[in-house]
């Protein structure tokens, strides 16, 4: 049985933004029951040298866009590039529909078809790494997903926002 790149991007895609949507809104929940400033939650980082909790919302849903375009067959040059905005829960939870519908669209037989399609990936000032299609989705791709999606998580749970793992997991 082979199952489709385009269903394992899709699929995990909203997944992973139904939860975040789902630990955002309680976190907006908490903030206002205890009296916090949405502030005080977005700007807050795990350590001084990683981006903030606003950041990492920002940046997956970009990334998800991006990815989608990519395997899509998109030209690197005419990829979409989204503002990094979106200072509050509410704007963060628009930013998050927004997108998934943007993936929800994206063509299933492109996708399928680009597996072997070779991307050039940019991996830090000046660097860029080349992957397959297939690689890119289960290799790149996902593994940032959930890094950014359980970072949010943690960031929150460290905040004392009482989310879980059904929370998280978009149940």
């Amino acid at each position: 049985m082979t199952i489709a790149l385009s269903l394992i991007f899709k699929s995990s895609t909203d997944q992973a933004f139904r939860g975040l949507t789902n630990i955002l809104a309680k976190a907006k929940t908490h903030a206002e029951t205890v009296g916090t400033s949405e502030e005080a939650f977005l700007n807050n980082r795990l350590f001084p040298d990683m981006h903030d909790m606003k950041w990492q919302v920002q940046m997956i849903t970009e990334f998800a866009v991006r990815g989608a375009a990519r395997m899509s067959g998109v030209a690197p040059d005419a990829l979409p590039n989204l503002p990094m905005e979106g200072d509050t829960f509410d704007a963060l939870i628009a930013r998050i529909a927004d997108c998934a519908k943007t993936v929800a669209k994206a063509d299933d037989a492109l996708i399928d078809s680009n597996g072997a399609l070779q991307i050039s990936i940019p991996i830090g000032p000046d660097q860029t790494m080349d992957i397959d299609g297939q690689s890119y989705v289960l290799n790149f791709f996902l593994p940032n997903l959930f890094f950014h999606v359980t970072t949010t998580y943690n960031l929150l749970r460290m905040q004392g926002v009482a989310v879980g793992k059904k929370d998280y997991m978009g149940i």
